[in-house]
Formats: structure tokens, sequence, C-alpha cells
């Protein structure tokens, strides 16, 4: 944690944000070459984008020293399943080859929830952890 303290807060979180824009929005974000890929492996990557964007930010808090709660968790959720749907509608909207999926917005409010019990999880693992170190 303490190699992070360089870093503004939040810059990680608008990186995150802004690579998920590029890879969601360009027509070609890995040129022409075509990546060999299994059946849903898209869907996965939608689901890893979007958790790791909810993680990223409830990390940030934490580092901040102002941890999320359990109901703060379920808001980033929503809130980064909300930005997973607006991705989608612009999208359909630029017209450049890539198209709004539903079962993509799917899998990213599956990603942006999955973060929701990891950070009840990272949570306890801390109180413990700063219990131990008491004693």
């Amino acid at each position: 944690m303490k190699y992070l303290r360089w870093i503004p807060p939040y810059q990680l979180t608008l990186a995150v944000g802004i690579v998920i824009l590029y890879l969601t929005l360009l027509p070609k974000p890995f040129g022409e070459e075509d990546l060999p890929l299994f059946p849903g492996a898209d869907k996965l990557a939608h689901c890893c984008m979007f958790g790791g964007l909810a993680l990223t930010y409830i990390f940030e808090r934490k580092r901040d020293h102002r941890p999320v709660s359990m109901k703060g968790a379920l808001i980033t959720a929503s809130v980064v399943t909300i930005f997973g749907i607006a991705v989608e509608f612009i999208q359909n909207a630029m017209g450049l080859g890539r198209s709004g999926d539903l079962a993509d917005a799917i899998a990213d409010a599956a990603g942006a929830f999955a973060a929701v019990p990891l950070c009840y999880c990272l949570h306890w693992i801390d109180i413990i952890v700063k219990h131990r170190t008491r004693k």
C-alpha cells in the first residue's frame, strides 16, 4: 500500500475507466489481429472489467482511509452497472461496428456486484490482520 501513496486519489479508478472505454468503444481495440477466444470470453471480459472498476474504487476509498460500507459497496456496484449500460447504449449510437448487447450489460452488472462480497471479505480480513498485529 505504501508504494501506491504517490498516486493521487482516485487516479487508478479513472485509469481503469478510461481503459474500459478504450476497449469497449473502439471498433478494433487490438488492431486487425483477431485474438483466439473461447465461447463466452467476451462476457467474461466484461465481468472482469466492470468488477475490476468497482474493486478499484473500493480499494482507493480504503487507501484514502474512508473504507466503503456494505451499503456503499452496493451503491458503487449500481453506479458501475449504470456506467456499463451507458457504454452499451453508446456502442449502439456510434455506429462504428460495435453494437450494444443486453448480455454484455448483464455481464457488466454481474462483475460489478461480484465486488460486493469481495468488499465484505476484504473488510473482515483487514479486521483480523489488525487484531493479530495488536497482540
